[in-house]
């Protein structure tokens, strides 16, 4: 009789826990107002950005391991890599004293998509680069991170990417 009882309140609980689940969402406030105007991703971009990290990710480790190649490009006395964006002309420069050169000598830039980009591409005298945008940046934000992906017959249907180069700049100049 007694375990009766207690399924029975069980029951109850139950099913007023789930009338007041589903009244819950009635009980917001309705949000109103404007968002905004989106932010000028192509502003963003502009200034000076100094590499202050280089990771490396083996995508064929089952782990994904990183590794942190930094110090390629980074080590005292010397200026890091630089990057320079002029979202104006969209030209670019680049600055290099220690490292290898991911990034051509300098020429022009864009976005594949200026108002919901994903990739930046770098155009100069002889070769097109394309990397991997992995964080928008706003002209107030102080960090632009992209990725390379390297691999094996990228551009084909049977495309294996190995690597991913992570690359994280600091905003020098605007």
């Amino acid at each position: 009789m007694q375990l009766m009882k207690t399924l029975q309140f069980t029951q109850k609980s139950i099913i007023a826990l789930l009338a007041f689940a589903l009244l819950l969402p009635a009980c917001k406030e309705k949000i109103e107002g404007e968002i905004g105007e989106p932010y000028d991703k192509v502003a963003g971009m502009n200034g000076t950005w100094e590499l202050t990290n280089f990771i490396q990710k083996d995508l064929n480790n089952p782990v994904k391991e990183e590794r942190d190649l930094s110090s390629f490009y980074i080590q005292d006395g010397i200026t890091p890599l630089q990057l320079t964006f002029d979202s104006n002309d969209r030209s670019y420069d680049v600055a290099l004293e220690l490292g290898k050169n991911y990034f051509g000598t300098g020429g022009t830039w864009a976005f594949d998509d200026d108002l919901y980009p994903s990739n930046v591409i770098l155009f100069d005298e002889t070769d097109t680069l394309q990397f991997d945008l992995g964080r928008m940046v706003r002209t107030f934000d102080n960090t632009l991170s992209i990725e390379l992906p390297r691999g094996c017959g990228l551009g084909t249907a049977d495309a294996t990417e190995t690597v991913v180069y992570k690359f994280e700049f600091t905003r020098v100049n605007l």
